[in-house]
């Protein structure tokens, strides 16, 4: 008798554990599935994304920064835009790199965006439906910026950026920011404003506030480009700068279009 109440009890005890390991090995396969359903998921919208709004990028640099800072971009966030141009004064076929054959120097900086966004238009304007200007120290998180534009036609007259106050109504954007320019944008401003002095005044000044100055007479609009809790999603300033109470009084404060909400600085998302 007592052996057969131990064999009951031994029989009990394999049961239990060999029930629990079944649970273990469904449970970790189920959660196996679920995580690479939705990691496949996220993979195919970032795909499908990439196909559906196609961004070309124009990177400023120098050929002093090829393999400083432009090489870096070329291995990081730039890898997954649509195409990636590194707007130069040198060639350099293995960056990516064009001659725009203009001066290096903060004072020729407007000439230099002109004649590289000329370039963009000249062989890409057909090819592409966004086209960003960076510069070689930029950051830019693809995957978002295609999610932001995708509701955008690019055939609108439009461009987005961190929205900075200026003499003119609408502002302009950031060049430290980057900026996104439609395709209408960009044609427009081929078209018409960089063979009119009017419109596109040729100066030594401000790349950004020239360009913004430019557009506006254009007809393309500044788009506001915060998300629906008013959180800025291109940033002008290094990122310790948005930490509430870390980093205060930089220039930004004097010029910011839309004024920053400081309950809501800390959940920044941005590109």
């Amino acid at each position: 008798m007592y052996r057969n109440l131990l064999c009951l009890v031994l029989g009990l005890i394999v049961g239990i554990q060999l029930t629990e390991f079944w649970n273990y090995v469904t449970y970790t396969t189920v959660e196996y599935e679920s995580t690479a359903v939705v990691a496949n998921a996220e993979t195919s919208l970032s795909e499908w994304l990439h196909r559906e709004t196609r961004v070309l990028c124009l990177v400023l640099t120098m050929p002093a920064m090829h393999k400083l800072k432009a090489a870096h971009v070329k291995a990081s966030w730039g890898a997954r835009c649509n195409k990636l141009i590194f707007l130069s004064s040198e060639d350099d076929p293995e960056l990516g790199a064009v001659n725009l054959n203009v001066t290096e120097s903060r004072e020729h900086l407007y000439a230099k965006v002109r004649a590289g966004l000329a370039y963009a238009y000249e062989h890409y304007i057909e090819d592409y439906d966004w086209f960003l200007k960076a510069d070689d120290d930029t950051y830019v998180i693809m995957e978002n910026l295609r999610m932001f534009l995708y509701p955008y036609d690019p055939e609108a007259p439009v461009y987005f950026g961190y929205r900075l106050r200026t003499t003119y109504p609408q502002g302009y954007m950031s060049g430290g920011a980057g900026y996104v320019l439609s395709r209408d944008a960009l044609r427009r401003l081929n078209l018409i404003g960089l063979n009119n002095t009017k419109y596109c005044p040729l100066n030594t000044l401000a790349e950004d506030r020239q360009l913004g100055y430019c557009l506006l007479n254009l007809g393309v609009v500044a788009g506001d480009s915060r998300d629906e809790l008013g959180r800025e999603r291109f940033l002008p300033l290094n990122p310790r700068h948005l930490m509430p109470r870390i980093q205060s009084g930089t220039w930004l404060d004097k010029y910011y279009y839309f004024k920053p909400n400081a309950s809501i600085h800390i959940q920044q998302k941005h590109f």
